[in-house]
């Protein structure tokens, strides 16, 4: 699988006319991560507005390593190291709305976040004692909101956020 998804991943970055100047496949039980390294002028383009160019990438190699096989693996594309900037910016983004939260006393509404990021913010969240977190709404109208614990409301909303911890912080619902 390693040197089929190398395969893949350079002649899709070759087909967009992007070179590339470091090309490695780290592949587990469960995920393969291809880490790509390409001129910092042409990593925005790929990246696209919060990594959706990213996402699409890692769909179109998904689909070609896992055609016709029964076990599914997860793909997943790093570009210049953009993943782990990104997951450090919405650590930073949640704290900021988690602190405004506890000094205005209202609920924050975070912006746009992919499934993904607000599963991650669920999670960073969800050790601090003085607020709590759930999502609303539907598809791309779905946002995180954080909520100091003293304003939360009787009845939240269910999250389907996948793997995300409940809107009690990880304890049982009243």
């Amino acid at each position: 699988m390693e040197e089929e998804l190398k395969a893949a991943a350079a002649k899709i970055f070759d087909l967009l006319g992007v070179k590339v100047s470091g090309l490695e496949v780290e592949v587990t039980n469960d995920e393969a991560v291809v880490n790509v390294k390409i001129p910092e002028e042409d990593s925005g383009l790929l990246i696209g507005y919060h990594g959706d160019t990213l996402t699409s990438i890692q769909y179109i190699l998904g689909q070609i390593v896992n055609q016709g096989k029964e076990n599914w693996t997860r793909v997943a594309v790093n570009l210049n190291d953009y993943r782990q900037s990104r997951e450090l910016q919405l650590k930073q983004m949640a704290q900021n709305a988690a602190d405004r939260a506890i000094a205005t006393g209202d609920e924050i509404e975070m912006p746009f976040l992919t499934p993904a990021e607000r599963r991650l913010i669920h999670l960073e969240l969800s050790s601090r004692q003085d607020i709590t977190t759930y999502s609303e709404g539907e598809d791309r109208n779905r946002r995180l909101i954080v909520v100091p614990k003293s304003k939360v409301p009787t009845s939240l909303p269910i999250t389907t956020d996948s793997a995300a911890p409940s809107a009690n912080n990880g304890q049982p619902s009243p």
